[in-house]
């Protein structure tokens, strides 16, 4: 059996709910934009989680349903230059 990772101090149950409604709602088609993820997902449930933590949280939401994402949700021309 698969040991679930330790979620963050102030997970918020309201956020979690909120991702697995707005992933479920997405067609397996297209990938799954994690910015407007993080946007929608902090309109319906008013959460105080930091990007950074909704990121994670939709990143392994998605991976469980088997669904492609977009990681749109930062500036990685900061992190790596070719």
């Amino acid at each position: 059996m698969k040991a679930m990772r330790d979620l963050p101090k102030n997970v918020d149950a309201d956020a979690v709910i909120e991702i697995g409604r707005y992933l479920d709602d997405q067609g397996k088609g297209a990938p799954v934009s994690i910015a407007d993820a993080i946007r929608i997902v902090r309109k319906t449930a008013g959460t105080k989680l930091t990007a950074v933590e909704l990121e994670e949280l939709i990143l392994e939401c998605a991976a469980a349903r088997h669904l492609a994402v977009v990681l749109d949700s930062r500036d990685w021309s900061a992190v790596a230059s070719f």
